[in-house]
């Protein structure tokens, strides 16, 4: 981060930076170390630690004396672990929020690049960095997020895959953009509303920017900001389950919200086709295949049972060595 005497230019727009830790202190901490190497002059990075069972949060803050500690009691989700910090952003006025995972590094010139697109497209409510997905040598280009509500699929395209993805103001327009960069503009919020709690994990971000552009707004993937992002690493070993689970139930949820009548019983088809195929081939893989098929079956059971938010069916998870 640049010093106090380079923050003077008050005709830049602020940005809280919120970075979300709930397990994966290394992560948390090189994430952080980028964000230290940031351009942009009116930047403050927020550290919601969202629970952390292992309370490092003050250790977090003693090595991070220029990052803002929030404490939350509990894991409310990647939704409300945002919510809670992007309300505290609101309330200190911030003109943008940058979520940012703690799983991923940003680039010096990153929000800085964003906050440009932001200023070019008034009309813009949500901008994204291209996601460089796994390590260096081997990383994958993605962040154009595409809607397919016949099949009941959400996808993250490289630029250039979609055909009707043309490069405007500076960046992209797009269905939605992956939260694990996503800089949000406030007033926006304000209009809106923050993440849908029910959702927990997984299909939030994508349902708040349905939301925002169903508002009018645009959502834009900017090509000049990058983040390298690993993925999932709060989730690992027996916790990958909470993928299965969440992303079956809130699948449902989702495509359930927004379908058109028209569009509805394909989509069902496609969720339900899906399931029937894992209940088939996933039993053949072991210890687990039969696993993740438990937990897709009791996301899918706990949504016809009206039950969203955490769950309260996954305490098995974390024991089981995968």
């Amino acid at each position: 981060m640049t010093d106090s005497a380079d923050k003077s230019h008050t005709s830049q727009p602020s940005v809280t930076v919120l970075v979300l830790h709930w397990r994966g202190i290394e992560k948390t901490r090189r994430c952080l170390t980028s964000l230290r190497a940031d351009t942009y002059s009116k930047s403050h990075v927020l550290l919601v630690t969202n629970g952390s069972p292992e309370g490092d949060g003050p250790s977090l803050a003693a090595e991070f004396p220029e990052v803002e500690l929030l404490s939350l009691d509990r894991n409310y989700g990647f939704a409300g672990g945002c919510n809670r910090g992007i309300e505290k952003a609101l309330s200190d006025q911030a003109d943008f929020v940058w979520l940012l995972n703690n799983d991923a590094v940003a680039k010096p010139e990153s929000i800085e690049h964003l906050v440009k697109a932001a200023q070019v497209n008034p009309d813009g409510a949500a901008f994204g960095a291209i996601v460089l997905e796994g390590n260096s040598s081997t990383a994958e280009e993605a962040g154009l997020g595409e809607i397919n509500f016949n099949k009941a699929k959400t996808y993250l395209r490289k630029i250039g895959s979609n055909s009707e993805s043309t490069l405007t103001q500076g960046g992209y327009s797009c269905a939605w953009l992956s939260g694990s960069n996503l800089l949000l503009r406030s007033s926006a919020l304000r209009q809106v509303g923050l993440f849908d709690e029910r959702y927990y994990l997984y299909f939030e971000d994508v349902e708040l920017c349905k939301r925002l552009t169903d508002a009018g707004f645009k959502c834009l993937l900017i090509p000049g900001s990058t983040i390298e992002h690993e993925g999932n690493a709060s989730t690992q070993g027996g916790l990958s389950l909470w993928r299965s689970y969440y992303y079956s139930r809130n699948r449902l949820l989702f495509f359930t919200q927004y379908c058109s009548p028209n569009q509805r019983p394909m989509a069902l088809m496609s969720i339900w086709g899906h399931f029937l195929k894992h209940c088939l081939t996933l039993p053949l893989r072991g210890k687990a295949g039969q696993a993740r098929l438990k937990a897709e079956w009791l996301g899918l059971n706990d949504f016809y049972s009206k039950r969203l938010g955490p769950a309260t069916c996954l305490d098995w998870c974390e024991s089981i060595k995968l």
